[in-house]
């Protein structure tokens, strides 16, 4: 597959693909509300099903939901290519998020069917990547990361979750069970929109991603005294709003100032009982801490810990700070950053190297093989929301990107298993 400098995708098919699989879920305001395992999401996967048989592919289904077209053009147990990402959104959230990583990936894998017939590709859509329920739910289970204890707390009611699973066929023993072997696969690669402005700023083509952040979720809960909002005197309160809302500014403030390298983000607050008229008894924040450094990331951990301690001595209240689940910091594979960059020069597209801010499924697959994540410019940085936007030639550029770096990795791949062969042969 060397001799193909001339070939790109076909950008016909590629964006008549891409509207098919945005149409489930979409909203008026031109973004997507399909939540992992909802009505949406289920329907956008049966699109996606129809769309594999059609196309003469294999489909398989694991026990994590993840959804996969296969190309196995022989009966013998070869290490597929692996390509991919997923359908499921934010709520209320854009289309290019995971969806255009799916459409990039069926549309390459349909170009290499045609132009190298003997290669075995698989095009997956993982389940959950968004962690409406658990984080990078398909990926973290296919790359055996996966524990009972992670299941058992999702982010959603647990009850919600169990339904949710029912309701799409699938279980708790099946998400476990659904492992892989690192045996199977030659390695993954992943387009994605940046979901900032790195690249836009800076007018350059494509990313080429080093590596992600680890992220760290916790649940933290200030315990207070439930009373009558009209009747009881401000300074004979324990009131647990006062306490989680001085926490969350505690949270900025910390990291402003002694963690400019890491982000942390307190993105739900739960009040209860939850009436205008009550004195707030108990108010959990739901909080996460973003960093490259494992030990940055615990070092500010501690920080946060001791100033929810010191927000609760002020306000008389108990506090329960809980780690929920964490994603490790990943790199990406450096052969194949080598074959994405040898692949931008060839299309004469500019690119950077710069690290990840979010996180993805490429990020548990390097546990598994190798793996490489190629970003294309968000418009104004836009993400998770309907206002995410990415111009179609730029999504063309990372379609064409992930194809001749797919060819470029696997035929450096092949070099080396030739090398290794002639070694062996001459020791």
């Amino acid at each position: 597959m060397n001799q193909v400098g001339h070939l790109r995708i076909d950008e016909q098919r590629f964006r008549e693909d891409f509207a098919c699989l945005c149409r489930d879920g979409a909203t008026p305001e031109d973004g997507l509300n399909r939540p992992a395992l909802s009505d949406a999401h289920l329907t956008a996967r049966q699109t996606f099903r129809d769309m594999i048989l059609e196309r003469g592919f294999d489909l398989r289904q694991d026990g994590a939901g993840n959804l996969s077209a296969l190309h196995c053009p022989s009966s013998d147990l070869q290490p597929t290519l692996l390509l991919g990402s997923h359908l499921d959104s934010v709520p209320h959230g854009g289309r290019y998020d995971g969806t255009l990583g799916v459409a990039s990936a069926f549309e390459v894998a349909q170009v290499l069917r045609e132009v190298s017939p003997d290669t075995p590709v698989e095009v997956i859509d993982f389940t959950d990547e968004e962690g409406t329920w658990v984080s990078l739910l398909g990926s973290r289970a296919m790359s055996g990361q996966l524990t009972p204890k992670d299941l058992e707390r999702p982010r959603g009611n647990l009850d919600a979750f169990h339904r949710a699973l029912q309701r799409s066929g699938l279980t708790i023993d099946g998400i476990l069970s659904s492992t892989r072997h690192s045996k199977e696969f030659l390695g993954y690669l992943e387009v994605h929109i940046e979901q900032g402005t790195r690249l836009e700023c800076h007018q350059t083509d494509i990313g080429i991603v080093t590596g992600m952040v680890g992220i760290h979720m916790y649940l933290v809960t200030f315990h207070g005294e439930a009373n009558h909002a009209g009747t009881t005197p401000m300074n004979e309160r324990h009131d647990a709003a006062l306490g989680a809302s001085e926490f969350c500014l505690k949270v900025h403030q910390t990291v402003k100032s002694d963690f400019p390298d890491c982000m942390a983000t307190v993105g739900q607050m739960d009040f209860s009982p939850g009436a205008f008229n009550i004195i707030a008894g108990k108010v959990t924040a739901f909080m996460e801490i973003r960093s490259e450094d494992s030990e940055q990331a615990k070092d500010l951990e501690n920080a946060l810990r001791e100033q929810a301690e010191i927000v609760a001595r002020t306000y008389w209240l108990n506090l329960d700070f809980d780690h929920l689940e964490s994603v490790i910091p990943q790199k990406m594979d450096a052969r194949i950053a080598r074959s994405i960059e040898s692949s931008c020069h060839r299309l004469e597209l500019s690119y950077q190297t710069l690290p990840s801010l979010a996180g993805h499924d490429a990020q548990s697959m390097a546990l598994l093989c190798p793996s490489g994540l190629i970003f294309i410019p968000s418009s104004g940085g836009f993400s998770h929301s309907s206002r995410e936007y990415t111009p179609w030639e730029a999504c063309i550029n990372g379609a064409n990107v992930l194809l001749h770096s797919a060819i470029q990795f696997m035929d450096s791949v092949i070099m080396k298993n030739r090398h290794a062969t002639e070694l062996n042969r001459s020791s």
